[in-house]
């Protein structure tokens, strides 16, 4: 009963906490569903049978885990522009909160193939950097660079794959406005931006 209630009256986000968990939670979501959902139209019916090789298995979840460190990034360049207060210095105090977040996060576990995650962050440093002193984007713009990736590591042969970008970012634009549109439902901005500027 009480996901069924959530499915229908999501939860609000006002505190720090609940920030994180939405971000995490919808970049996983991104990620999962896109990787796993395109390798499953690719393969068809040996999907299944693909996810007892352990190659395939480990290649599918180190994109997986790559693609998830590249949509909590996209998640937070998205967060920062909506919630992003007029005036200083509110505006740079949010910013820096929210640019921890990805660190502090992503931390959380680092997947077998990874020794850590500092290229990663160092990324997100400068995507960041650049992001909070431009427009905000829009939702669908954020992820161009999350399917880009996703095509390079995804475990389909170049031979099958080698059109498909378009797809994959496609897939990913639907599932970032999805993830937007929760995000105008669900977020207490009020709330938000006082908890991240104090």
């Amino acid at each position: 009963m009480r996901r069924t209630l959530e499915f229908f009256f999501p939860p609000s986000v006002s505190t720090i906490e609940e920030l994180k968990a939405f971000a995490t939670g919808e970049a996983s979501y991104l990620a999962q569903k896109t990787v796993i959902g395109y390798c499953r139209v690719k393969t068809m019916l040996d999907y299944e049978k693909l996810l007892t090789e352990a190659d395939f298995r480990d290649a599918q979840e180190l994109c997986r885990w790559e693609a998830y460190a590249s949509t909590l990034s996209d998640m937070l360049v998205l967060i920062e522009g909506w919630l992003r207060p007029g005036a200083e210095p509110a505006r740079q105090k949010l910013a820096d909160s929210l640019a921890a977040f990805y660190p502090a996060i992503l931390g959380q576990h680092v997947p077998p193939h990874r020794q850590d995650w500092a290229d990663s962050l160092a990324a997100f440093e400068r995507r960041f950097a650049l992001a909070r002193t431009s427009e905000p984007a829009a939702p669908e713009q954020v992820v161009t660079e999350s399917a880009k990736l996703i095509h390079e590591l995804v475990p389909i042969a170049d031979r099958l794959k080698r059109n498909d970008r378009e797809v994959i970012n496609g897939d990913l634009r639907m599932h970032m406005l999805a993830a937007h549109s929760s995000m105008l439902k669900r977020f207490r901005r009020d709330a938000l931006v006082a908890a991240l500027t104090t």
